[in-house]
């Protein structure tokens, strides 16, 4: 959108956003296709690695996927030995990475660092971690109360 539309901040913001995060998910799904694995793998794998011991539910709300969404793809982790699941407490299953997960999603985070390189190599370091700030910022006011 051009600045000289006189459109309001937060649908220029909203449509820039929507714009990279496209672009960005377009080039990871490429890279982490050549390895075996979609950005929602690595992005439940990642989940796992920060949080171990997580629900299916937990991790549904890390990487931004309903349920059921994460639920189909931890079975399939599972099925391809990258993740573990246990019993927790009620209903709950708690969920743990595998030795050879751990090695995949190492792999796939050097993936996904080489495809963010170059689209970040123009920000300095400040701007980088103003960035970071932002957009954590703005993940957690979109957060339900």
């Amino acid at each position: 959108m051009r600045a000289d539309q006189n459109v309001p901040n937060g649908v220029d913001v909203a449509m820039l956003l929507r714009r990279a995060q496209l672009r960005k998910q377009m080039a990871c799904e490429a890279a982490l296709a050549r390895a075996g694995m979609t950005l929602p793998q690595w992005g439940i794998l990642l989940a796992v690695v920060a949080e171990p011991d997580s629900s299916t539910h937990a991790l549904a709300l890390f990487t931004g996927q309903s349920d059921q969404s994460a639920g189909a793809v931890v079975a399939r982790l599972e099925q391809r030995g990258l993740l573990e699941r246990r019993p927790g407490v009620g209903k709950a299953i708690l969920h743990r990475i595998t030795p050879e997960g751990d090695e995949v999603v190492r792999r796939c985070n050097a993936i996904v660092e080489d495809v963010m390189t170059p689209l970040l190599a123009g920000l300095t370091d400040r701007s980088l971690r103003t960035l970071r700030t932002s957009l954590q910022s703005i993940a957690e006011a979109a957060l339900p109360a």
